[in-house]
């Protein structure tokens, strides 16, 4: 039985003057959307919250010493800033962590939900979690501010801009993958440009009350009057392919892109490529982290200064931007799995360069080599999940992942800054983390596609939706939320 929210939707593909005004598929203005949403997280990531640190640490030392000494004049040593740095650095672990926990009912909300829906929710919460941040005045409440960025920012709202592309494409879904994840390194490299001036002009806390509304004042009015669910509900396909053909002859309902099969969270776990995938992903986030994370004190400890780091972010943007969108031409031509061993094995060689940094030119090195790495890794896990496992339960399959991916983030610099603390130095914490993308790379060997659905992970295998040897089968009515729902036809 379709829902009132699917009846509405049907109700809007008869009049939608936007979808219809556009002379080309609706699919690739989608796609710019989830770049502007992805854009939209950098308040939660790691390189937006590293700017911040120092600033937030400082003025934790100025409490505690008003604490301390009631009436006297502020007197900051480099001690106590140092000690509110460790401060700040436990509050992001533990707010990370526990970030990690809400991403999979976040997914599955939007599964039931529809995506739409719910990131307005997400995003008008992030801009909350903006405000927060900028009342900060001692551990707990930066706890709080962190968990809140983390959690909305990080974790959901990047889930659910990776989400909105994979419903809106799918033989093409690596090709589209490789310009939406354009937006990453295009963040990496003007994000903290912009946030640098605001903290300048107007102090961290404004500047982070800035940041919350710069989202929302992006955000909202693409959520208003442009963001569509997918392409069944404005009465398109996948792709934009024009005609479906079913084994009966006859053109299906708006749905039938989301071909049979379509496995559940519970599927996929039993799966070996499932495993797989979430190893690597949570290992890359833990790694990835703890370089971007830890790169200030480390390049320090090798002579070099803080005004070095652009020199990594500006290499590692560009190389990164250059090969996640050659890469995802290559996702939509060969097996994903061959591109996660080539993503594993840069990934190590980014971390033996990281190992190498002595001056400014090996920085940008490493800038080149990491970033290179993370575009082809990027390019082959972003399009393997919609591939293997399809799009009716993304939102729950991705939430799961996403889930570990924040949660190994969390645990990254901890180990980093740990490794120092208890083995005199960063240098064997960096060769574990070397040898486990070795690891990585000989695991994704195995991270072939289920068998239900082999041939449609295929990237050699002609579109099923103008095949009709594979069967695809009509759709009535919807689930919960706005997920079309296949009616599974059995053999006489």
């Amino acid at each position: 039985m379709a829902t009132d929210a699917a009846s509405l939707e049907a109700a809007s593909v008869r009049r939608d003057p936007i979808v219809q005004a556009t002379p080309f598929f609706y699919g690739w203005v989608m796609l710019g959307v989830a770049m502007f949403t992805q854009y939209c997280t950098s308040p939660g990531q790691t390189y937006g919250v590293a700017l911040f640190n120092k600033h937030i640490a400082t003025t934790l030392a100025t409490e505690t010493f008003r604490a301390a000494h009631p009436g006297q004049p502020v007197v900051l040593t480099d001690e106590l800033i140092d000690a509110e740095i460790v401060t700040v650095t436990s509050a992001y672990l533990w707010g990370t962590i526990l970030a990690a926990l809400p991403v999979p009912w976040i997914g599955a909300l939007a599964d039931r939900w529809g995506l739409r829906r719910t990131i307005s929710l997400i995003v008008a919460l992030f801009g909350v979690g903006c405000f927060v941040m900028s009342q900060v005045q001692g551990p707990f409440t930066l706890f709080i501010g962190f968990l809140a960025i983390r959690t909305l920012g990080q974790g959901s709202l990047t889930l659910l801009a990776t989400n909105t592309s994979d419903m809106w494409f799918q033989r093409k879904l690596g090709f589209a993958n490789g310009i939406r994840n354009l937006s990453a390194p295009f963040a990496i490299a003007t994000f903290p440009v912009i946030t640098i001036a605001l903290i300048e002009t107007f102090g961290w806390q404004q500047a982070y009350m800035a940041l919350g509304v710069g989202v929302w004042l992006i955000m909202f009015p693409i959520l208003i009057f442009i963001y569509r669910n997918h392409p069944e509900g404005v009465g398109q396909l996948p792709d934009g392919d024009r005609h479906v053909v079913s084994e009966n002859g006859q053109s299906p309902t708006p749905g039938a892109g989301f071909l049979l099969p379509q496995l559940s969270l519970g599927d996929a776990m039993q799966t070996r490529a499932f495993w797989i995938v979430l190893s690597y992903m949570t290992t890359w986030a833990m790694i990835g982290t703890a370089l971007m994370f830890m790169v200030v004190p480390f390049i320090e400890s090798r002579g070099l200064q803080e005004t070095d780091a652009p020199y990594i972010f500006w290499t590692m943007a560009v190389s990164m931007a250059i090969c996640q969108f050659s890469g995802g031409i290559l996702a939509d031509k060969f097996k994903l799995h061959y591109i996660l061993i080539a993503g594993a094995i840069l990934l190590a060689m980014g971390v033996l360069a990281y190992l190498s940094i002595n001056s400014v030119v090996m920085a940008a090195i490493y800038g080149l080599t990491f970033g290179t790495a993370q575009g082809v890794a990027s390019a082959g896990s972003n399009s393997l999940l919609a591939r293997y496992y399809g799009r009716a339960h993304l939102g729950k399959i991705k939430g799961f992942q996403m889930m570990w991916i924040v949660g190994g983030s969390a645990a990254g610099p901890f180990l980093m800054s740990m490794g120092k603390e208890l083995l005199g130095g960063y240098e064997p914490v960096l060769w574990l983390f070397a040898t486990l993308f070795i690891v990585q790379s000989v695991a994704c060997f195995f991270a072939t596609p289920p068998e239900e659905r082999k041939e449609l992970a295929d990237p050699n295998t002609p579109s099923p939706l103008s095949n009709a040897k594979h069967g695809t089968a009509p759709f009535t009515g919807t689930p919960s939320g706005d997920q079309p729902q296949p009616v599974v036809q059995t053999a006489d």
